[in-house]
């Protein structure tokens, strides 16, 4: 929420901004990807996709979206495209790593 009564989903939707949703690769990932692409519906938010993030190299990364956020259920469960992962980064001041990440994301026209 930014207010007590106005979130960022209304901002969205008052700006008309495409939006795509990141979901991190986490424990109540699925859940909590359900909860927010629900509440963009219910409050108007023109959401273009979604990006699975990997937030964490404790789990390689195949085996944590596989458990927490396996992009083909999300897309079931949601009807929103994924449009791709982005993978850890482990040096986000990177230049270069960050733009690869980003080349792979299959962003909306």
């Amino acid at each position: 929420p930014l207010t007590w009564d106005y979130t960022v989903a209304d901002l969205l939707r008052d700006w008309r901004l495409p939006t795509v949703l990141v979901v991190p690769v986490r424990l109540g990932a699925i859940g909590q990807t359900v909860a927010a692409v629900a509440l963009a519906r219910q409050v108007g938010v023109n959401l273009m996709g979604l990006v699975v993030n990997v937030v964490t190299q404790e789990v390689p990364a195949e085996q944590a979206i596989a458990d927490w956020a396996p992009p083909a259920l999300l897309e079931n469960l949601v009807q929103v495209p994924v449009l791709g992962i982005w993978p850890w980064v482990e040096h986000r001041e990177d230049a270069n790593a960050l733009a690869a990440a980003a080349r792979a994301i299959d962003w909306p026209n």
